[in-house]
């Protein structure tokens, strides 16, 4: 009888599973500015896709936008291919519930799990209306926010999914939009304000050396680095295994005082945590980041 009662429990943990990644929700296109004045607005279109069709639950669709911290969400709207509803972009009243992994899978919420920029926010957003619709059906959303008065060049993400619990658990791990994902993202869409307060990288120099947060993190296979130097400098970053084995120099050379960022692939490497270092008069900072292929 205990073995009938575990293959039962794992037949219904299998139909729980089947049924939370049935929906397929991939991220297909992005239309957004590559310029916007300070204290204006930024439009962005973004297209969904469902290759999943809904017959018997009508979610709500979410998405989360990562945006500068002092820009404000204002509006927004959906509408699908097939006619069969449109509605309202609302800011979840949950506080982005969805947007968290499983307490067996370390109860991560999207700000850890995607090591959020220190001058960026998500903004988490659902649908006002849920709809049944056949498998392939097209969201396209349509999304307002109020631009800070901060210029400076910004990598806005986005990452949608349907009004689930733990959807983080089922994120599209790699660029090749797996059909059975949950979750789809696309990040570093870049847009530069301009017009406003000088922010750092212009007329204003950085006090400090600092080392940023790569993002996307986790990354797939391309990451972006920020650092900060308060004079000319030679500068040092690499990236080392969690052996602390050498992978690759990123930097090795003088650099001018300010605001600088450098890229790393890892299409050559396997999945998995490394660590990358920068050293420069006396100044070293080591960072963490995860790989997903």
């Amino acid at each position: 009888m205990k073995k009938i009662a575990t293959l039962k429990e794992t037949k219904m943990a299998i139909l729980i599973l089947i049924s939370l990644v049935s929906t397929a929700c991939l991220i297909e296109e992005v239309e957004q500015p590559t310029q916007v004045n300070a204290g204006g607005t930024f439009t962005t279109i973004v297209t969904v896709s469902n290759f999943q069709a809904e017959g018997t639950n009508a979610h709500h669709g979410a998405m989360a936008v990562m945006v500068p911290d002092d820009w404000s969400y204002t509006s927004g709207s959906f509408t699908t291919t097939d006619d069969v509803g449109s509605g309202a972009m609302l800011v979840d009243p949950d506080s982005g519930s969805v947007w968290s992994t499983s307490s067996t899978a370390g109860g991560i919420d999207i700000d850890t799990f995607f090591t959020t920029p220190d001058n960026m926010q998500w903004v988490c957003l659902l649908s006002d209306t849920g709809s049944l619709t056949d498998a392939g059906v097209v969201h396209e959303v349509t999304l307002n926010f109020g631009v800070g008065t901060t210029n400076g060049s910004y990598p806005i993400g986005y990452v949608a999914t349907v009004n689930s619990g733990n959807m983080m658990d089922y994120i599209n791990a790699d660029d090749a939009d797996d059909t059975y994902a949950g979750v789809d993202t696309s990040f570093n869409h870049m847009v530069e304000v301009v017009g406003g307060t000088v922010g750092i990288g212009e007329d204003k120099l950085p006090s400090e050396y600092q080392l940023s947060q790569n993002y996307p993190n986790p990354f797939n296979p391309e990451t972006t680095i920020d650092f900060r130097i308060d004079a000319d400098s030679h500068i040092n970053i690499s990236i080392f295994d969690i052996n602390g084995n050498l992978i690759q120099e990123l930097v090795n050379e003088w650099k001018a005082s300010g605001s600088h960022q450098v890229k790393f692939s890892g299409h050559s490497i396997p999945s998995g945590i490394y660590f990358y270092k920068m050293t420069t008069k006396g100044f070293t900072d080591i960072r963490k980041m995860t790989l997903i292929q």
